[in-house]
């Protein structure tokens, strides 16, 4: 790949990266619904199948179509996040999220690459003051990620516990 087209690895919120002394502002010129459209968001896993309990690896990618820099607005606290069967980040418990507006800068045509392990076990709390960490029941599960805009872009993708 073009090394010009900023492929890089980034942090586990994939947030902070260096401009090029050349494009910094033109992110600015684009408009925010355009960025929007041009902002998308995918997921594969390391394995299509797991035994309960194996540590599932998500390799999700946010990209720009676009060939100039966007500034992408992020109307969550999150820039982006995942799920499991409906569960944020495989936990039933309440999170505190400040509320907050951000964005996310990608420079043209950047793939910006994350990976995360997650440990297959789901966390849930019973009576309300419990917490158990359970492996993934048997089936087909499916992990969604999303990118915290709005509306929120989604990309999902489905595993098979045996």
């Amino acid at each position: 790949m073009d090394p010009s087209r900023g492929s890089r690895n980034a942090d586990g919120l994939g947030e902070e990266y260096e401009t090029s002394v050349f494009s910094r502002g033109f992110e600015k010129l684009v408009p925010a619904p355009l960025a929007r459209l041009a902002a998308t968001i995918d997921v594969t896993t390391d394995r299509e199948t797991y035994a309960p309990g194996d540590s599932v690896t998500l390799n999700v990618t946010i990209d720009n179509r676009l060939p100039v820099p966007i500034d992408v607005p992020i109307a969550e606290s999150r820039i982006w996040g995942w799920r499991v069967d409906g569960l944020t980040e495989a936990t039933d418990e309440r999170t505190y999220e400040p509320p907050g507006s951000r964005s996310l800068s990608l420079r043209a045509g950047e793939t910006r690459p994350i990976r995360h392990v997650w440990n297959g076990h789901v966390k849930r709390t019973t009576n309300g003051r419990r917490t158990v960490h359970e492996p993934l029941t048997r089936g087909d599960h499916e992990i969604e990620v999303f990118l915290g805009t709005s509306p929120r872009k989604i990309a999902s993708t489905t595993i098979t516990v045996r």
